[in-house]
């Protein structure tokens, strides 16, 4: 949850902003940044189970008339911006997968991420060779790492191939910014 202090306190991007929660699973991004008032948060995550328990969960929180779930998977998901004003700010928050399992997992969230958001927040190994392939990686789409936060994450096991029930793991949180573009 300290991606979302960062956010919400360190920086402010998530009060009256419309936060969009990539691999949402159950929730506990999307609730967090509800109780730091943000606009609308959308929920996405392909998992049907995860956003069914996260529906329920904003029932008897009463957060349905802020979070919106959306079951999709990234890799077809976009928003236009059309939907929505041109002042309105999109913050994106994600625990994206690692990319140990499935190489290059976590690019598509970041790609996503960087086609209609303002400010990004992402968690990823901490890992010399990752930090400098994200940063490469977020120049190639115009956009620049503007903070990495280390940190200590317990995760829990929840895939057949986590052999422990939990583990600590030391990750980076990110903070991306698109580049300003100067006129000549």
């Amino acid at each position: 949850m300290d991606i979302l202090y960062f956010a919400g306190v360190e920086f402010n991007d998530i009060e009256n902003r419309l936060v969009i929660d990539l691999g949402a699973g159950t929730g506990r991004l999307s609730i967090a940044s509800a109780f730091l008032k943000a606009r609308y948060i959308l929920s996405i995550d392909i998992d049907l189970d995860a956003i069914n328990i996260l529906k329920r969960n904003i029932n008897r929180l009463d957060l349905d008339h802020l979070i919106f779930p959306i079951c999709a998977d990234i890799k077809n998901f976009n928003i236009s911006d059309f939907l929505f004003s041109q002042n309105m700010h999109i913050t994106t928050i994600m625990n994206p997968p690692f990319g140990v399992q499935r190489k290059a997992a976590d690019r598509k969230f970041l790609q996503t991420a960087f086609s209609f958001s303002n400010v990004v927040y992402s968690i990823h190994l901490a890992n010399e060779g990752v930090q400098k392939f994200i940063s490469r990686y977020s120049n190639k789409f115009n956009w620049k790492v503007n903070y990495i936060f280390p940190y200590q994450l317990i995760l829990e096991k929840s895939y057949d191939f986590h052999k422990q029930k939990k583990k600590l793991i030391d990750v980076d949180i990110y903070r991306f910014e698109r580049r300003k573009i100067t006129a000549y």
